[in-house]
């Protein structure tokens, strides 16, 4: 079966159940990510920090609004000696990366039902979810490429951070359009 293949049955197959459990496994899985990477970012704050504050990330990866080459490159030099943290925090986002996928999918699937779509716009709606899939998972090898020290990705690791974002922005954005629609109708 084909990814698309995959995809349109997870979608077909949708229910509020099945979303809000992949909402909570996504949500209980950035909670263990931001423990995994809590020695990184106590390396990056310059002064402590008080309460839900601490759970903001300075990493540059995790900045929705972008960041340039120089700043990853500053970021590796203050966590050189953390690099195994890192990498073990990629490790975990490869579950968050899936969470996330299913979530997007599961809500394409909720609010396509009894909406009629045509073939091509269906097929669009299930290649958005798996295209930020596609483009984070990019993300994680050229993270693990630039821990490792093998070479220097800054240049283009933050557009792919922001395709990455992007990608999942519009999935999000297309399924709330939807969701309207069919609140409408």
């Amino acid at each position: 079966m084909t990814p698309l293949g995959v995809a349109a049955a997870l979608a077909r197959d949708a229910s509020p159940a099945r979303l809000a459990l992949a909402l909570a496994t996504v949500l209980g899985l950035w909670l263990v990510g931001a423990l995994v990477h809590a020695p990184i970012e106590a390396a990056l704050r310059s002064a402590p920090c008080d309460g839900l504050a601490c759970l903001r990330p300075l990493r540059p990866d995790t900045r929705h609004g972008g960041y340039s080459a120089a700043e990853f490159r500053d970021y590796l030099d203050v966590i050189w000696s953390l690099r195994g943290r890192a990498l073990a925090g990629l490790l975990l986002d490869l579950p968050l990366v899936a969470a996330v996928t299913a979530a997007l999918l599961l809500a394409v699937g909720l609010v396509t039902r009894d909406v009629p779509v045509n073939e091509r716009t269906q097929r669009l709606l299930l290649a958005l979810p798996l295209a930020y899939a596609a483009v984070d998972l990019c993300e994680n090898a050229l993270l693990v490429v630039a821990y490792s020290g093998v070479a220097d990705v800054a240049v283009v690791l933050p557009w792919v951070s922001a395709m990455k974002f992007g990608t999942a922005v519009a999935s999000g954005a297309v399924s709330l359009i939807f969701a309207m629609m069919r609140a409408l109708a």
